[in-house]
């Protein structure tokens, strides 16, 4: 297989294993405040990830598998940029 065909396709198989076990509760901090009786006080969040999901998308597995496959290809156009950046200032 394709080297450039493989490193696009294994993220995404990543993702998607890795979306199935994801944990409803995966920020500790938010667990605690929970837990403790705070979480009434923090303000909601306004983002287009909160909770990690699409507020928008109601089926929790496919918001979920949705934001990670966004957030695995916001991470891969930040890191070419970066990438590019580099490259240019070094020549």
């Amino acid at each position: 297989m394709n080297k450039k065909v493989s490193a696009v396709i294994f993220p995404i198989f990543v993702v998607l294993s890795a979306s199935l076990f994801a944990s409803k509760h995966p920020d500790i901090l938010e667990t605690l405040a929970i837990n403790c009786g705070f979480d009434k006080q923090a303000k909601e969040a306004n983002s287009i990830f909160a909770g990690y999901s699409f507020p928008f998308i109601n089926n929790q597995f496919l918001s979920t598998l949705y934001a990670g496959v966004t957030g695995l290809i916001l991470l891969y156009v930040l890191y070419k940029g970066i990438n590019s950046a580099v490259k240019h200032f070094r020549k």
